[in-house]
């Protein structure tokens, strides 16, 4: 299931690009330093985990990119509000365990 090339298929760009368009479009606003850290992680974890997701979830690698990408930008985005203000990321902690 592996993609053989150094650059990966189109899809799986098609993919991660349409993902990070998606998340940083429908979340919050963030400098361009935050969203370009964001993008860069969730592109490089995607490079990393999609074919161990795609093997896990048992789907195909575009797919599994794009759920990689999503989780990645997210726990990243999490991350940095809690570095910014610790009090909004315990009241969100607090929000989701409810």
């Amino acid at each position: 299931m592996s993609d053989p090339s150094p650059f990966r298929s189109l899809d799986f760009w098609i993919a991660v690009g349409v993902a990070l368009i998606v998340k940083v479009k429908s979340s919050a606003q963030l400098g361009p330093v935050s969203v370009i850290t964001t993008a860069i992680v969730a592109i490089g974890a995607a490079w990393i985990g999609t074919d161990y997701a795609a093997e896990i979830l048992r789907v195909p690698q575009p797919i599994a990119a794009a759920v990689v990408t999503l989780t990645a930008e997210g726990a990243m985005r999490w991350l940095l509000i809690a570095v910014n203000d610790p009090k909004q990321a315990i009241d969100l902690w607090k929000h989701w365990r409810k």
